[in-house]
C-alpha cells in the first residue's frame, strides 16, 4: 500500500514527458494526485469495516465504507483533479457504478493485499472496492489481479509465479521489455496496457526505486505505472525509509493521519 502512493508521488511531475529513468524519485515538483487519495478511502474503508486486523468482515459494511470514504476524501481536497465520470459520481446525490473498464479501481486495491491472509478474501474485496464505480468485468478483473498481485509480493512468492499469475487471470502475455514498450507508449488508462506495463517494470527490476524508475521511464501517466509497479515492489522489498520520509513530506496533515493509523491497524 506504501509503495502505491510514494510510486504516486514521485511519478507526478513526469506525466507524459519522461523517457529515461535519470530523475530525482522526489523533487520540488512532486505532489499528491488522486491516486493516493483513493487508495487511502480504502485504507479507511478497511479500517472501519474491521475495527481489528483480522476479525470478521460484512462485505455489505465494506461496500459502503468504500463510498463514503472515496467521496469524503474527492470533496475534502477539491484542488486535486479526477476524470469526468468519477468527479460526477464523487458529486452526484446518488452515486451509482458507471461502468468504467479504465485502470481506476486497480489503482486504489493494494491495501486489500495487506488486510487478509488468503488470496481468495483479497480477490474477493477487491471486487467489492471496484465495483462501486467499475462495475465492468475488465475493471473489476483487472482489480482483483492487481490485489493478487500484491498479495503475492507480501508473501514473497517468486516473480515468475506473480507473472504466472497475472497473465492467467488476464490471459494477456508478457513478451515485450520496457524498452521494447517505451517508444510508443503513450498516455492511457487503459488496464490491459498499463497494468501490463507496471508488472513488466517490476519484473526487471531488483529493488524498488528501479522497479519506479523503470515504470516512469515508459512516460505515459507515469503516476499510474509507478504506483502499481510500486505497490507489487513494497510488498516485496520494502521501500528505503529516506524515500518513505521524503515522500510524505508530500502528504497533507489528514493523508498522513490515514498512513499512521494504518500502520498501527495491519500486524
Amino acid at each position: 500500500m506504501l509503495g502505491a502512493i510514494v510510486g504516486d508521488i514521485i511519478g507526478s511531475p513526469y506525466r507524459n514527458n519522461k523517457k529515461d529513468s535519470d530523475f530525482p524519485l522526489i523533487s520540488p515538483r512532486s505532489y499528491t494526485t488522486e491516486i493516493t487519495l483513493m487508495t487511502l478511502a480504502v485504507v479507511e474503508a478497511l479500517m472501519k469495516a474491521m475495527p481489528e486486523y483480522g476479525a470478521e468482515i460484512s462485505e455489505e459494511r465494506f461496500e459502503s465504507e468504500v463510498i463514503f470514504w472515496l467521496r469524503f476524501f474527492g470533496k475534502k481536497f477539491k484542488k486535486i483533479r479526477h476524470g469526468k465520470k468519477f468527479y460526477s459520481w464523487l458529486t452526484s446525490r446518488d452515486p451509482q457504478p458507471y461502468e468504467s473498464s479504465s485502470n481506476g479501481a486497480a489503482l486504489r486495491v493494494s491495501p486489500i493485499a495487506w488486510a487478509f491472509d488468503n488470496i481468495e478474501d483479497v480477490e474477493h474485496f477487491a471486487e467489492v472496492a471496484a465495483r462501486v464505480t467499475h462495475n465492468t468485468d475488465e475493471g473489476i478483473k483487472y482489480a482483483r489481479t492487481m490485489a493478487g498481485m500484491v498479495f503475492l509480493a507480501r508473501m514473497k512468492k517468486e516473480k515468475d509465479e506473480i507473472k504466472n499469475y497475472f497473465c492467467e487471470k488476464t490471459g494477456l502475455e508478457l513478451s515485450k521489455t520496457i524498452e521494447e514498450l517505451r517508444p510508443d507508449f503513450a498516455f492511457t488508462t487503459a488496464c490491459p496496457v498499463t497494468v501490463s506495463a507496471a508488472v513488466v517494470a517490476f519484473m526487471e527490476s531488483e529493488y524498488f526505486d528501479d522497479a519506479v524508475r523503470r515504470a516512469i521511464s515508459l512516460g505515459g501517466e507515469t503516476t499510474a505505472t509507478a504506483a502499481m509497479t510500486g505497490a507489487i515492489a513494497e510488498a516485496l522489498w520494502g521501500v528505503k525509509i529516506v524515500t518513505e520520509v521524503e515522500a510524505f513530506d508530500k502528504l497533507a496533515k489528514r493523508l498522513r493521519y490515514s498512513v499512521e493509523k494504518w500502520e498501527q491497524w495491519k500486524p
